[in-house]
């Protein structure tokens, strides 16, 4: 499974490098015959990169909203980058939110209509209208006379491209299943497409403040046919899980962390992540912690310290395991911080439960009293 997901990103290289190359000199006869000198040309080059990360992503989710809506689907969220918008109660409420691996996001309510259960459109949305946006970039590139934006327009549409390719085709080699990774397998898995509609469900619920303890156990698909069909469907792993942990077994939730481990089930790496950083929780709290060695779930934490609540809640009660009372208190800070804004208040919620209970399990063991409730009077 490595193998064939380095050969896809190999292919998604090679087709991106092959968009750029000719979409780089286009921009460089651009300048040139503008009469910029290479400095001005660079410059632009930067800020019309910067600008079009930004601006296609805004597209692609985008078009997940509008293929969305023309499905049947209802409005849920839209993000960009760490910017979120979202509709409570016929309002639309801003917030912070990030999510590693991913630029954006546009998560979708379920259509009213249970009956019939659309999903191409939506999940190919974003595709399709990257690759509209790449075509008219182009074309105004070609034609515009302003050097400046046919260059800008020029670095738009290959941005544009190289998003439709990364997402198009099949690939979750980056930690997080990508748009046609998603199609495909609710194409090859039609069982998943009601675990995809569960899925959108219950973020709608946990949008409103639900908590995963609220879960009923029969919302969760735990097939074994499901579960090896690919990200979506092992996702009830996850779910479940949660659910566990949610409730305060741990002993269950470890239990069933050690059985996904021993069974090669298609998690993506997210997921992965997320429930190594239980399990190191629950480790701290029966007193079987070793430290995180490896590189690449390291670069991890270091990327999400700020964004994931679950990774500060890891680092948080790490600092506190290893009586590193400073560094606790900095991550205690951090997490206090993200309440306000953050979209999911019943994940808020658990986590700082979380965190409380492993403060109480230390307290016992040092005799200090501490809490998790104020910033300032907060001894850690």
């Amino acid at each position: 499974m490595k193998n064939r997901q380095k050969g896809i990103k190999l292919i998604i290289n090679t087709l991106s490098l092959l968009v750029a190359l000719p979409s780089g000199f286009l921009v460089a006869m651009k300048g040139v015959k503008g009469g910029m000198d290479l400095l001005m040309i660079y410059l632009v080059l930067l800020v019309s990169i910067a600008i079009a990360i930004i601006l296609q992503t805004a597209i692609h989710e985008a078009g997940h909203m509008v293929f969305g809506l023309l499905t049947g689907y209802r409005f849920l969220s839209y993000r960009v980058l760490s910017f979120f918008v979202s509709l409570e109660d016929g309002k639309l409420k801003t917030g912070k939110f990030s999510l590693p691996g991913t630029l954006g996001q546009c998560l979708m309510a379920t259509p009213s209509d249970k009956e019939r259960k659309p999903y191409f459109l939506y999940n190919a949305g974003g595709v399709i209208v990257n690759l509209i946006s790449a075509l008219l970039c182009y074309l105004v590139a070609f034609t515009a006379k302003s050097t400046v934006l046919a260059m800008f327009m020029a670095i738009n549409g290959m941005y544009a491209l190289i998003m439709a390719i990364s997402n198009g085709i099949p690939y979750n080699g980056a930690g997080v299943a990508n748009d046609g990774c998603n199609i495909k397998e609710l194409h090859d898995h039609p069982e998943t497409i009601d675990t995809f509609y569960n899925m959108l469900d219950l973020n709608e619920s946990m949008l409103k403040g639900a908590r995963t303890a609220d879960v009923p156990k029969e919302r969760i698909d735990l097939r074994e046919t499901t579960l090896h069909s690919g990200g979506i469907g092992a996702s009830n792993l996850l779910w479940q899980e949660n659910r566990l942990m949610d409730r305060h077994h741990f002993k269950k939730a470890e239990e069933l962390i050690k059985e996904i481990s021993e069974k090669d089930y298609p998690l993506i790496d997210l997921h992965k992540n997320m429930l190594m950083l239980d399990q190191k929780y629950i480790d701290c709290l029966y007193g079987n912690f070793e430290d995180i060695t490896d590189k690449k779930i390291l670069k991890y934490l270091e990327a999400s310290r700020k964004s994931v609540l679950a990774v500060m809640r890891y680092l948080y009660v790490r600092a506190l395991y290893l009586k590193d009372e400073k560094e606790a208190e900095k991550n205690l800070q951090a997490f206090l911080a993200m309440e306000k804004g953050y979209p999911f208040p019943g994940e808020y919620q658990s986590e700082k439960e979380y965190m409380e209970i492993a403060l109480e399990k230390i307290s016992k063991q040092t005799g200090k009293k501490r809490s998790t409730n104020k910033k300032k009077e907060t001894e850690c």
